[in-house]
Order: structure tokens, then sequence, then C-alpha cells
């Protein structure tokens, strides 16, 4: 019999869960400490259909480990209405399951309906500040609970920033009462990508509200850039910033592995997990140290996306998607920039400059991956279709309608 009560405070070094390699985690279950469920994978339809249809096996992962709740959809930096539907599911998701620990990522991707699926840079600005602390704490109030924010990958930051990466976390931190989620590898990759010293960087965070940790696997692209594939082991050269993250976390309580995809042989991903543990617990007690939960005060904040002061912001993301995702206003953007943005309303000169010096090759490869995944999107859409209609027409019989 489980301890009903083991996800209240999960503590040590585990592994993002995967139904695929639900065997292998439990028969290392002295050696893996707890589990990181993602939310996505039981509270999207698409995704819970082909990963585990009946829930067996994660009511098995949750009795058998303490787990943790990680979401990808909150979409949290984006001016624009927050997904009540995804975030009621997630509260619902959690407290049907026991779960107590949630995280989310400190990014937009979603837009005007149109969702991206990757990450995008909030902008460092005092605005987005004020934007995103609004955002928490609706979202806070949505779920019921104060969450941790993870710090991202991201392939170009918007430019003209007024604070560093370091200084837009430590506000976040001082106008909410979020944790932090450091994920180690995404400060080497941005690190690597953007030209700063990753040691340096940890130094300016504010350590003692990191309560859980990130490490994945990746590699160097052949333009130099690095990046996280959740796919192969960890880098040689996280590890050591990893042993300094942990140092200066006093009041970190979890690290979590991410691998998504060649999990197997297992033996790959126990290495990862035995030295992360090596290195967790040289510098944290080997017995959690008690948590006292401060009691859960309702902060009133509400986000409104047409407020003057986020005018300027908003009208950048939804320019910047535009030239993401539709491909008439790539065009007029190229032809007549200043002419073509007024269809999102950027009027403020600062926001248009930052718009205009966008990274135009990297903006260009999201561009060329949103067209790749909508004539995927399309094609899985008609698969569906005629499934759907072979299946009414099975069931219907020869009569037909």
């Amino acid at each position: 019999m489980s301890n009903p009560n083991h996800h209240e405070q999960p503590y040590g070094v585990g592994l993002a869960y995967r139904f695929n390699v639900h065997r292998e985690a439990v028969q290392h279950r002295s050696e893996i400490d707890l589990l990181e469920i993602s939310t996505e994978d039981y509270i999207i339809r698409e995704r819970r259909t082909f990963s585990d249809p009946n829930e067996r096996l994660l009511k098995d992962a949750l009795a058998t480990f303490p787990c943790v709740a990680h979401g990808l959809s909150l979409s949290i930096g984006t001016v624009g209405e927050l997904d009540d539907v995804y975030l009621n599911s997630t509260r619902r998701f959690m407290e049907e399951n026991g779960l107590n620990i949630f995280s989310e990522h400190l990014a937009y991707h979603r837009v005007d309906g149109n969702d991206l699926t990757m990450f995008l840079a909030i902008p460092f600005e005092e605005v987005a500040v004020q934007w995103v602390k609004r955002n928490y704490y609706a979202a806070r109030r949505a779920v019921g609970r104060p969450f941790a924010l993870e710090n991202v990958t991201y392939s170009f930051p918007v430019p003209k920033g007024s604070l560093s990466e370091a200084e837009f976390l430590c506000r976040i931190c001082e106008e909410t009462d979020c944790t932090l989620l450091l994920d180690v590898t995404n400060v080497f990759n941005n690190s690597r990508n953007h030209n700063y010293d990753p040691i340096e960087f940890i130094d300016r965070l504010p350590m003692d509200r990191v309560s859980q940790m990130h490490l994945a696997g990746g590699h160097q692209l052949p333009d130099g850039r690095w990046e996280d594939s959740h796919s192969a082991p960890v880098m040689d050269e996280v590890w050591p910033l990893f042993n300094e993250a942990v140092k200066r976390s006093s009041n970190l309580r979890n690290v979590i592995l991410e691998r998504d995809s060649k999990l197997k042989p297992f033996d790959s991903v126990m290495t990862d997990i035995r030295k992360a543990r090596e290195i967790f617990y040289s510098h944290r007690p080997s017995e959690a140290p008690t948590l006292e939960s401060a009691p859960f005060a309702d902060v009133d904040i509400a986000p409104d996306p047409d407020a003057p002061e986020f005018a300027g912001m908003k009208s950048f993301q939804r320019a910047l998607m535009g030239r993401i995702s539709n491909p008439p206003f790539r065009d007029a953007f190229l032809a007549n920039a200043p002419e073509a943005v007024k269809q999102y309303g950027v009027t403020d000169p600062e926001w248009f400059q930052k718009l205009v010096e966008c990274d135009g090759r990297l903006v260009h490869e999201f561009e060329e991956a949103w067209d790749y995944f909508e004539k995927e999107d399309e094609q899985v859409a008609k698969e569906y279709e005629q499934r759907e209609w072979a299946a009414w027409a099975n069931q219907l019989g020869p009569g037909g309608f």
C-alpha cells in the first residue's frame, strides 16, 4: 500500500515519466526518488489516446512513486486571455491524483489562437514583469496553489531589452510568490547561444527561490547553436554547472531528468540519474527537510489584455506570430513593414523597432517549422476523419443512414 501523502513533499532526483518505460522505472524504484508527470499526456485528448488510455500505468506510477506535475500549455507570457479549459483541467487532474506540486514555463507560444508549440522568449522588460505577475496570480487562483516557473531555451531574445534575463527572473520573484524551476541545461544552452557566463548568471538569480531543477541531454547544431533534444544523455559540459547550481540552492527539493525519446537501453537513463543523485546528495540532506507550507492567500489581480499599458507588448507579440504563421503578412512585412504592422496594431516606435530587429534567420526557421506542422496537422485531421467515417459506417451496417 502506498503512502497517500507521498505527493505532498517529493524529494530527491527523479525522471520525467514516460509510459513506455514504466516497467523499467518501477524496477529501479530504489534509485528513482520521484517522477514528474506531464499533465499534457492526460488532459489533452489526442495525447491521452495514444499514451495510457485507461491510465492504468499512471495509477501504478502514482502509487509507487512520489510525483510532481509539469505543464506545457499555459503560455503565461502571452498578452491575451488565459486558457481556462487548460487550467481547470490541470486542477482537476491534480486533485483527482493527489498531486501537490506544479510547474510551468516562463515563455509564450500561443497568440491569436495560433499555438506555435515552441517557446518564444518573453521580452525582458518591466511591462512584461507586470503582465506575468497578473497572469501568474490568475493561473495560481485557477490551479489552487502557488507554482514554479521554468526558464526556457530561446532561439533569440527580444531585441533592446531593458533588463537582462537574470534581472527579469529576479523581478518575477520579487513581484510574485512563485518558486523557480531552474533548467540547468537551458542555462547552459542560452549561455553558449547568447554569449554569457552561466556561473555569473546563476549567481545573479535568487537561488533561495529555486525549488526544482531540470536536466536534459542535447547537442550542438551544425551552425554552432546548442539545443536540448531530450533524446540524449546529459552533456558533459552541463555537469559542472549543475554541481554549482545545486550547491547554491538552499531550498532545492527535487531534480528531474528529462528524456522524451531514445529511452532504451534504460541503463543510459540510469547513468544520468545516478550521477545527478551523487551530486544532489553531496550538497543536500539524505532525508527530506520538513517544508512548512505557508497558508494559501488569494491575490485578487486580474489580467486585462486590453489595458493600455500592455498595448505595445501585445501588438509586438501579435505581429511576431503573424510573421511566423501568416504567409501573406510575411510578404507584406518584407515589402513594407511600417504599413504591414498596422494590421496588428503596432504603433509604438520602440516595439516596432524590436520587431524589425528580431533575428530574421531564426524567425524564418520558425516560419518553416510552422508551415511543416500545418501540413502535417492537415494530414492527421484527414486520416482522423476517415477513421471516424469508417467507424460510423461499420456501426450503421449495410443499410447506411
